[in-house]
């Protein structure tokens, strides 16, 4: 089975308002067009192109997919955040379901009892992010670079489990860390554009602290469990463990909890991996992560590249970012998908073609 699926965008603050309507050539809201989901997760349930009053959960007989695939456009950054293991979600969730805390309330912290690993590919040169702390001597480098105003975070950094230690330190500064910040940010490129946007924030000192990757098209990061990160800008496709959960540290007027926050972060020095896509045949290529929730794949097909009979393993999505594809099974359905489309998959089919002239993703 073969359906064309499709979604609103979502119009958080920090999201663009050209950067999904330009690069998929479709109509700009106004607004901001932060995120489209694809997917059956119930915080925004795609739903089937040629029936709306339709969810892909509908179609799939209320059994939600393991992952969900997302377009992400942000013009500013993104929370500074991490997600839990399995074993922190569900004991988290547990905890705050017998603590009665409202799912609705802005303080809760696990909606669900899930993980939350995740992967971002660049669709354009540019991804900017900030991924895991990086190496320990360097960040302390750096701190000395800045002068008396960061004294105290050289020695909070010089101090066993530093990494830990000056994040503690920035949050027990929060609300007097104006000053820092204000001069941090004479002397950081980075740091001005964060404190324009969220001044005295302890997010900024643990930004100082982490990985500054810009990712070219087609490059991706993985994001396991515990991994500390945030978007900055740019436009990119990320897919992840179908799960809500989010813990904040900075750069948001949402809720942190910085102690819920420590218990689920590595304070580990983690270098860049930067992912390219491996190929599998001619015009398929797979982004290789440690999950066993999602797979994603670049998909490359031409007059002359046929990807014919493939085995793909459960109910998938694929996602057409140019040119058009066709969609083909063996129960005989057929589909075609344009730049900005997406299209669902169901596993009842032994196998799918695809042909045509275009690119695309496909996650399952």
């Amino acid at each position: 089975m073969i359906r064309k699926i499709a979604n609103s965008a979502r119009d958080y603050a920090w999201g663009s308002k050209t950067l999904i309507a330009d690069y998929f050539g479709l109509p700009a809201t106004g607004e901001a067009m932060a995120e489209v989901w694809f997917g059956t997760h119930p915080g925004s349930l795609t739903y089937l192109a040629e029936e709306p009053g339709r969810t892909v959960l509908d179609l799939l007989g209320g059994q939600p997919l393991s992952y969900l695939l997302k377009i992400l456009a942000a013009d500013q950054p993104l929370s500074i955040q991490a997600h839990p293991n399995s074993a922190q979600a569900i004991e988290g969730f547990a905890r705050e379901n017998a603590a009665g805390v409202p799912f609705d309330s802005p303080s809760r912290n696990y909606k669900d009892d899930r993980h939350k690993p995740e992967m971002i590919v660049s669709l354009v040169d540019g991804f900017e992010a900030l991924c895991g702390f990086r190496d320990l001597a360097e960040t302390i480098e750096l701190f000395k670079s800045f002068g008396v105003s960061a004294t105290t975070f050289v020695e909070a950094l010089e101090e066993p489990d530093g990494l830990r230690q000056a994040f503690n330190l920035a949050f027990a500064l929060k609300g007097s860390l104006g000053e820092i910040t204000a001069e941090l940010a004479s002397k950081s490129a980075l740091a001005a554009r964060l404190e324009a946007l969220y001044p005295g924030d302890p997010g900024i000192i643990v930004a100082l602290m982490m990985n500054h990757v810009n990712l070219q098209s087609g490059e991706g990061l993985y994001l396991p469990a515990g991994n500390i990160h945030a978007y900055l800008c740019g436009l990119g496709v990320e897919i992840m463990a179908a799960s809500d959960n989010v813990l904040r540290g900075g750069l948001t007027p949402k809720h942190v909890d910085v102690a819920e926050l420590q218990s689920v972060v590595k304070f580990v020095s983690s270098p860049i991996e930067i992912l390219e896509p491996k190929p599998i045949l001619t015009g398929l290529a797979r982004y290789q992560a440690d999950c066993s929730d999602f797979a994603l794949y670049r998909v490359d097909v031409t007059g002359a590249t046929v990807l014919a009979d493939l085995k793909i393993s459960g109910d998938s999505i694929l996602l057409c970012d140019g040119g058009e594809i066709s969609i083909s099974d063996s129960l005989g359905e057929h589909l075609m998908i344009r730049r900005g489309e997406a299209a669902l998959i169901s596993s009842d089919a032994k196998f799918v073609s695809l042909a045509g002239s275009g690119r695309a993703f496909l996650a399952c």
